[in-house]
């Protein structure tokens, strides 16, 4: 009886393989027509007046004889919606935009100034979006942006994405968001955020009177003949133009859906170390001797918000650091400079006060800007639930601040 019955057990998985092969061979079953669908990779969205205008990276299979690699175009629409303008863009190439595989989405700077949520809606409502996506803002316009063509991929969408990688956040670099963060904020209380400012760079800084082309040679800046390319600059050929770098290590702060205000790179550096986890950051510092660079191994913030007596927040970041020597601008003894953890004397005190300064002023530029960024809110709703829906209005604007930075030796 036993045999019997594994003998129809095999029979059973063995027709249900044939029919499995039979499936994948016969047909596409729906599959999608890749001649048919726009496969967009990334979108900038500007504001004229009422008018939405949208930049879609799109990516254009090649085959193989093309060499199998992916190129992109941009196509750039107009609608009184997002929706209307990615509309358009059906009606002129016959194309239908995909959004599934779409991974950044750019805010031009008028499309900040009013509220982006008029614009992100649709991607919130789009049930194929991931809301996952990287979501930044840039000075000027998102189109522009799109178009560059990037020195380190073709694709400029790609080469944005790695500037605001997770690698970039844990060394204190860049603060990316993705649309789910963006929009938790802005539904929360607090009605604030942040994005990352996306800018394009030269790829050569100019040394003295030089610059270095791409061939490795020099050039002098003076004597540089024929036109000049969008970073300023040209190769010795005289016949191409330097292919820029993107950046992304200043903030932009937004209440309501709107930017209010920016923080420096050193600003982003400190609220990176109060409110992320660092790793295998650097800080560089200018002591009384020389410049030092510590690599920050890992760090510990801690963030308690309590009422006064007067019903004023009092907000206390105490921050511990572990740190090592990672360069110096002199020369070293030689029993120094064998181990990261010999780090000269008054270094870390510098460092310390230093940080400490950089949090106070990212604290107060918020707080000027009503954004709240650090939670202040979000710690009273939690901890003082009675008195929080009389002070919420006022919280952030009437908080102090201590902040207690200590850095700690990696031995």
């Amino acid at each position: 009886m036993r045999k019997t019955h594994t003998k129809n057990t095999l029979r059973y998985y063995f027709i249900v393989i044939l029919l499995l092969i039979f499936l994948f061979f016969s047909g596409d079953f729906g599959m999608i027509d890749v001649q048919k669908t726009a496969i967009v990779m990334a979108v900038g969205v500007d504001r004229q007046e009422d008018t939405f205008i949208v930049t879609s990276q799109i990516a254009i299979p090649q085959s193989s004889k093309q060499g199998g690699a992916s190129e992109t175009v941009q196509l750039v629409s107009r609608g009184k919606t997002v929706a209307d303008a990615f509309e358009e863009i059906n009606e002129k190439t016959g194309w239908y935009p995909k959004l599934v595989f779409c991974r950044l989405i750019v805010l031009g700077e008028k499309a900040a100034q009013e509220n982006v949520f008029d614009a992100l809606d649709f991607f919130l409502l789009d049930e194929y979006m991931s809301d996952n996506c990287l979501l930044a803002t840039c000075d000027g316009l998102a189109k522009d942006i799109l178009n560059v063509t990037a020195l380190v991929d073709k694709s400029g969408s790609v080469a944005m994405q790695k500037v605001l990688s997770h690698h970039a956040e844990r060394v204190g670099t860049v603060l990316p968001a993705t649309l789910r963060e963006f929009s938790i904020g802005y539904f929360s209380d607090s009605k604030s955020g942040f994005l990352p400012i996306l800018k394009t760079q030269p790829q050569q800084e100019h040394v003295g009177g030089e610059t270095q082309n791409g061939s490795g040679g020099t050039q002098n800046a003076g004597d540089a003949g024929g036109g000049q390319n969008q970073n300023g600059g040209q190769n010795a050929s005289g016949s191409s133009q330097e292919k820029p770098v993107f950046s992304a290590s200043e903030t932009a702060l937004f209440v309501l859906g709107k930017r209010v205000g920016k923080l420096t790179e050193e600003q982003t550096f400190a609220f990176n170390a109060v409110k992320k986890e660092l790793r295998l950051a650097t800080y560089t510092l200018q002591t009384p001797d020389a410049a030092c660079s510590l690599s920050i191994k890992r760090n510990t913030p801690k963030i308690k918000v309590s009422l006064g007596a007067n019903g004023q927040a009092c907000v206390r970041i105490s921050l511990k650091l572990s740190a090592g020597l990672l360069d110096y601008s002199k020369t070293l003894p030689a029993d120094k400079a064998a181990d990261g953890g010999d780090v000269p004397d008054g270094v870390f005190f510098s460092a310390e006060k230093l940080l400490a300064s950089q949090i106070h002023e990212t604290f107060e530029k918020c707080k000027n800007a009503n954004c709240d960024i650090f939670g202040v809110g979000e710690h009273l709703q939690k901890h003082e639930k009675k008195a929080y829906p009389q002070i919420k209005d006022d919280a952030l604007k009437t908080a102090t601040l201590e902040v207690h930075v200590s850095f700690e030796n990696v031995r």
